[in-house]
């Protein structure tokens, strides 16, 4: 191997280590420490010095040879500043009641850095040609995703370490007491899951329903495009609006009880089971039905039989957006269907309810004033768990249930 493919295979694993180094630690909330960082990033600065003159005769744009000569500048800049970085850096300056922890400085750093070094790496490994840019592209879109799935570790990450203490047989079969300081939250486990359960059960035969007709049977004028508008304004209803709705309408009728947080969760969850409901059944090729129609087959034979099996990945899909949004959501049900304490399982669909949404956001205002902060992670990270669970069962059914056409 020549000394310049070497030294850019070296530059491109040096890279990718600092990537998932970085994600690593945004993940396990750690701090890699001043000496490993500032060695990661003075290597690569030397690395990058030390292919500056192959570049300079092997690239075609001098811009990339100047985009090298500033990665390398900017490498050995972070190596003094990210490890200088004092451990919690304030924002109160910027307006904001928050500070930044200094893992997560040098973590971003990291994942950031990484993917650019690695594309660095593969110009001149490919001699600056087409193959060069492609897999720069490549690595430009890796810092893409990992930037996405930063956020995601950081929040899964920081919650299953402060919660996962918590999580104990009393605190999971116990009823609230003293404030949220102690005692558990069985009750509000119990009912989310009802809440939930009920909620699907509202919620996708109307929206799934909704999604068939608009899609398969109603002609394309004046009304199909009054519902559809109807349904993206309901979608964008701020979810405190639809609390207010189902303050006026149903709590009249049905006072706080789970039956009037489930309707009012089933009109927010609805919009997003229509329109992931109607594009999936609009991915299934016309072809298809007319042969159905061919064989003598009715339009409610052909729905049922050969667009809705294909379809149902795409149902499940807008299903778990769906039921995931309504997991979450603490405004709709605070006016409607839950109180803190003193309610319990419920008997009947009339009776109220406890939740782990609202049960966290009542914990949050007696933070400080009693000592609540295990249980509020516990319950947050319970809650995580369902809307996680929620979304991995719902792509198990989806692959269970996926063909190709």
């Amino acid at each position: 191997m020549k000394p310049k493919d070497a030294l850019s295979c070296w530059i491109i694993f040096l890279g990718s280590a600092m990537a998932l180094i970085g994600f690593g630690s945004a993940a396990g909330s750690f701090y890699i420490g001043d000496a490993l960082l500032r060695l990661l990033f003075v290597l690569l600065g030397i690395s990058l010095l030390l292919l500056l003159p192959t570049s300079f005769r092997l690239a075609k744009q001098k811009r990339s040879f100047c985009w090298m000569v500033a990665f390398a500048a900017i490498s050995f800049a972070l190596a003094y500043l990210v490890p200088s970085a004092p451990p919690k850096v304030g924002l109160r300056d910027y307006s904001i009641d928050a500070s930044l922890m200094k893992f997560m400085i040098s973590s971003l750093a990291l994942v950031i850095t990484g993917p650019v070094a690695a594309s660095a790496g593969f110009g001149p490994l490919f001699n600056f040609t087409k193959h060069a840019h492609q897999a720069s592209a490549y690595c430009f879109l890796t810092i893409a995703i990992l930037l996405i799935l930063y956020p995601l570790g950081l929040i899964i990450s920081e919650i299953s370490v402060n919660g996962l203490p918590g999580i104990t047989w009393e605190f999971l079969t116990q009823d609230v007491s003293k404030h949220g300081a102690e005692g558990g939250i069985f009750p509000a486990l119990v009912g989310t899951i009802l809440l939930i359960g009920l909620t699907a059960l509202i919620a996708l035969p109307l929206g799934i329903g909704c999604a068939i007709y608009l899609q398969e049977y109603a002609k394309r004028g004046r009304l199909v495009r009054v519902i559809r508008t109807a349904v993206n304004i309901l979608q964008g209803t701020p979810s405190i609006v639809h609390g207010l709705f189902g303050l006026a309408v149903f709590v009249p009728l049905f006072g706080i009880s789970l039956l009037s947080g489930a309707l009012i969760m089933g009109f927010l969850t609805l919009p997003i089971v229509i329109r992931t409901s109607e594009e999936a059944i609009r991915s299934i090729p016309q072809e298809i039905r007319e042969g159905s129609y061919a064989l003598g087959a009715t339009q409610w034979q052909t729905i049922r039989k050969v667009v809705l099996p294909p379809a149902l990945p795409g149902v499940i899909t807008g299903v778990v957006l769906g039921l995931g949004r309504a997991a979450g959501e603490t405004a709709p049900i605070m006016f409607t269907a839950v109180y803190f304490m003193g309610a319990r399982v419920p008997g009947s669909l009339l009776d109220p309810i406890q939740a782990l949404p609202y049960h966290l956001l009542e914990l949050t205002r007696y933070w400080g004033a009693y000592p609540v902060e295990q249980n509020a992670w516990a319950t947050a990270f319970l809650l995580l768990a369902i809307v996680l669970g929620i979304n991995a069962g719902g792509i198990i059914l989806r692959e269970r249930y996926r063909q190709e056409f």
